[in-house]
């Protein structure tokens, strides 16, 4: 006690209020404060909250422990009730989240990404241009490991969406939902994980658009995205470039993650906020 007296607020006796709920606590945690300091840098806080918790379960000031203990008790029955079928059914059945189905038209997914990516809306039907249907032929070819020339019969119809949900759950937009809706947020920068020549490598780009393409009775998921031409690092270490380069369309797992691009207007540089890569 005459430890803790000194080390703790025995010069500012008008502060002894701030300790004694955790003190009360500490006491039963005597080795821990001998072997780590005044408990008020480790305890007070957690303390503070867990006695917050514990609270709002006293209703009687007559027995104020024996209402918390039964209280608790009650609670941690009534949750073991899920473990019983009869019971689950009965009692818990109508608290437990539904799935919804939504249409097509506000959230798509595929079954050749097992469902683990969505589109969101909004969502639009269009047709390719003939610039649009050659990048894609190029990419149909990296993904089938086929020459551009051999990939025909393209669907010049494709469902336009707005946004995309990662396998991670990450939320990617897009410059054409942008340009929809008056946001803020630039979220639609990104850094894309492609394989050239068998070689991983990875770029940055602006996406344009999300597109649900069908090819041999499958349904697609791409980005139209517009790469950076040259990436480069300074002195710093930080990513930067110059310039965009054309427009290219990636499979949706090949999105990594959203990041920045911060435009310095008198060295007409680009850099990149990446908070994974940066620091």
């Amino acid at each position: 006690m005459s430890f803790y007296n000194n080390s703790s607020y025995g010069l500012e006796g008008e502060r002894l209020p701030v300790y004694l709920i955790s003190f009360h606590y500490s006491l039963h945690i005597g080795d821990c404060i001998e072997d780590l300091g005044p408990c008020r840098g480790f305890w007070q806080f957690p303390m503070e909250r867990y006695c917050g918790m514990l609270i709002p379960l006293i209703s009687s000031r007559k027995l104020p422990y024996v209402n918390l203990i039964n209280n608790v008790l009650l609670q941690e029955r009534f949750k073991y009730l899920q473990f019983l079928p009869t019971y689950d059914e009965k009692v818990f059945s109508n608290f437990k989240e539904k799935e919804k189905a939504w249409p097509s038209h506000r959230v798509k997914s595929s079954i050749v990404y097992d469902n683990q990516y969505e589109f969101y809306s909004p969502c639009v039907n269009c047709k390719l241009t003939k610039n649009e249907a050659i990048k894609l032929k190029q990419c149909y070819a990296a993904i089938f490991q086929k020459n551009a020339r051999d990939i025909r019969d393209i669907e010049e119809s494709y469902m336009k969406y707005g946004k995309l949900r990662t396998k991670d759950g990450n939320i990617v937009s897009s410059k054409w939902w942008k340009k929809e809706n008056d946001s803020s947020r630039n979220d639609y920068c990104v850094a894309i994980n492609l394989t050239i020549d068998e070689q991983e490598e990875e770029t940055f780009g602006q996406v344009e658009y999300f597109m649900l393409h069908n090819m041999q009775n499958q349904e697609r998921m791409f980005a139209y995205i517009r790469k950076i031409k040259k990436l480069e690092k300074n002195i710093g270490n930080l990513k930067f470039f110059d310039c965009f380069g054309p427009l290219q369309y990636v499979e949706v797992i090949g999105i990594d993650r959203t990041v920045g691009f911060f435009e310095v207007y008198d060295k007409k540089n680009y850099y990149i906020i990446d908070k994974y890569a940066n620091w």
